[in-house]
């Protein structure tokens, strides 16, 4: 799989005011973002129940989902709609969110790097140990291990992947980065959450070379065809509390 960014000979064109007049979306306590987003999850849950209760079928139990919806996966299909008009104006005018692809100094030597953001303060983070690998697809059925499974129990794929891995909650001021080629990237699975502090901006498009989609947007990573490797990790929004994501 191709990095959406490789590390030499790109050029790209850089947003450096944003991040430092909004910061990071939502805040950057973790525990403050946590309350805010289960009060509006509590407020969803009533107005979803309500509409559950009207067009749903008899004998159907309500199972809550997460107020805030998954991003799309970047890839062509979604390309379009992820980089409208109105979302390029959000993206500007907000703080760093998940999703977005920034530039950043490494925390532990000279240079930067460039990677998406994965994780705000406060989300937890379900990182694969050293050098294990996924199948993408069970790696994915890691989020059943935080839904609410009404007594049924958990897959035996769920509970192996959860073995293999390793919790981690995003600090206050820290975000959680992740190159979007996974078996081929330096990231925070190695050196951790990142300050908040040490990145330089967002990427808004790349300029050369001229290949695949030049904007770079606001969006879930890409991810490898099904049964490819994949080692990438799995976040749990701050204030989650085993909703359907």
């Amino acid at each position: 799989m191709m990095p959406t960014i490789k590390p030499h000979g790109e050029i790209i064109v850089i947003e450096k005011i944003s991040h430092c007049l909004y910061g990071l979306e939502g805040g950057c306590l973790g525990e403050q973002r946590a309350k805010e987003a289960r009060a509006r999850q509590k407020e969803w849950e009533i107005h979803e129940h309500k509409t559950f209760l009207v067009t749903s079928k008899r004998n159907r139990v309500y199972e809550p989902t997460w107020h805030k919806r998954k991003l799309p996966e970047v890839n062509h299909e979604n390309h379009g709609r992820l980089s409208s008009l109105k979302q390029m104006l959000h993206r500007f005018t907000s703080g760093i969110d998940v999703g977005d692809v920034v530039v950043l100094e490494h925390p532990d030597r000279e240079g930067t790097v460039c990677k998406r953001v994965l994780g705000l303060p406060g989300d937890i983070i379900l990182r694969p140990k050293h050098d294990t690998f996924y199948i993408s697809s069970k790696h994915r059925d890691v989020l059943e291990v935080f839904e609410d499974d009404k007594g049924s129990g958990t897959s035996e794929g769920s509970m192996a992947s959860l073995s293999e891995s390793c919790l981690e909650i995003v600090p206050d001021g820290h975000i959680w980065v992740e190159g979007d080629n996974s078996v081929n990237s330096a990231d925070s699975r190695h050196y951790g959450p990142v300050s908040s502090a040490l990145v330089v901006g967002k990427v808004w498009f790349r300029i050369w070379p001229l290949r695949g989609d030049a904007f770079m947007v606001r969006g879930g990573r890409p991810m490898p065809p099904k049964n490819a490797p994949f080692t990438g990790s799995t976040v749990i929004p701050a204030g989650c509390e085993g909703e359907n994501i």
